[in-house]
């Protein structure tokens, strides 16, 4: 799979600003970017999640697969503490394995049933706040360093999109 992946360019992110600039809907902008994190990360699942600061919880706006994580699901901070506490420093969260998996989340059970088996978390932020996060699901051992780099671009043309959730 990372054979068939390729880098992110100028121009794709040419493309997401332009959309950013000229509309108002975020979901077209998630669908763009989603594409984009296919043809650069890869995943199985790709999600947007916005942070509700008074319900200590990750709200998801965006997913791939809303049967398995629909839209509106949310997942309390408290239950995700490690991918939590690496967001709210504004660090990526790589969980490369399965057993890395299993130690971070609990709901680990469905998240293999997907053939899930590595999770990679990018913080959204504007100003030093956290705004949300982008999550690419894939197979044990998918995310790379050029995977996480691709993933930090894109997660940062988001941020127009969670500015005034």
């Amino acid at each position: 799979m990372a054979s068939q992946l390729r880098n992110l360019t100028r121009e794709d992110i040419g493309l997401v600003m332009a959309m950013s600039a000229d509309r108002a809907d975020p979901r077209e902008l998630y669908r763009e970017v989603e594409h984009l994190a296919r043809q650069t990360c890869g995943f199985k699942l790709f999600t947007v999640l916005k942070y509700v600061e008074d319900a200590q919880a990750v709200e998801r706006i965006h997913s791939s697969d809303e049967k398995a994580y629909p839209v509106g699901g949310r997942k309390p901070l408290d239950k995700i503490q490690d991918t939590h506490q690496a967001m709210e420093s504004g660090s990526f969260f790589l969980a490369a394995t399965k057993d890395d998996v299993r130690k971070a989340y609990f709901d680990h059970e469905l998240i293999f049933s997907l053939g899930i088996g590595a999770i990679l978390n990018v913080p959204i932020r504007h100003a030093g706040r956290r705004l949300g996060t982008l999550n690419l699901c894939g197979a044990e051992g998918s995310y790379g360093p050029a995977a996480i780099e691709n993933a930090k671009l894109l997660a940062g043309l988001l941020v127009p999109t969670l500015l005034d959730k």
